[in-house]
């Protein structure tokens, strides 16, 4: 039961936050919702943002492995701080599309850089990949829009955004490892 309590809060937490976050990129003017209902966002907004929480939490368990005895790092606050600086950077910037690619990408290398870890670049890659990849097919369906768009529908720096979405949600398992029933300690 204690599982899908965690679960359950990180549905709701990345609904929030989630929601929150996508109001950078509404308010900024980097993309738009045909049909919404609150704030210029459409009714399942989030839905997407909770399930994307689960997904990509959950999802570090294919590529992390936390030996047995390892102390969960405890705190959330820097990565989620730099995380909303590259959001941030991604609407500031939404004029600049190449640059904002170089430099989210050039971040998050040194970020890799400081504390290597091949887990990070793994997940790091697929998250970049697959993120920017769902967002394309929901954007083709017409359910919302970048404003400019470069690539099957979505910013050329999309994918460097992703890369940091990785490191977050990388964080978030492993400091909420137990509680999410995480039971990987060691290959």
């Amino acid at each position: 039961m204690r599982r899908a309590r965690a679960q359950a809060v990180l549905f709701l937490v990345g609904a929030v936050v989630g929601t929150l976050g996508d109001q950078i990129h509404v308010q900024f003017d980097v993309l738009w919702y045909p049909r919404p209902l609150l704030c210029g966002q459409a009714p399942w907004v989030p839905f997407l943002f909770g399930t994307a929480a689960l997904v990509l939490v959950n999802g570090h368990r294919l590529f992390l492995r936390r030996p047995a005895g390892d102390p969960p790092p405890s705190s959330l606050a820097a990565p989620a701080m730099l995380f909303v600086a590259a959001y941030f950077t991604t609407a500031l910037g939404k004029e600049r599309p190449l640059l904002v690619a170089g430099g989210l990408a050039a971040a998050w290398a040194l970020r890799v850089a400081v504390a290597p870890a091949t887990d990070k670049l793994l997940a790091g890659l697929a998250i970049a990949a697959g993120g920017p990849l769902v967002e394309a097919a929901l954007s083709a369906t017409g359910a919302f829009f970048y404003r400019r768009p470069d690539v099957l529908g979505v910013p050329v720096w999309l994918p460097a955004l992703y890369l940091h979405v990785s490191l977050l949600t990388r964080q978030i398992y492993l400091v909420f490892h137990d509680e999410l029933g995480g039971d990987d300690h060691g290959p």
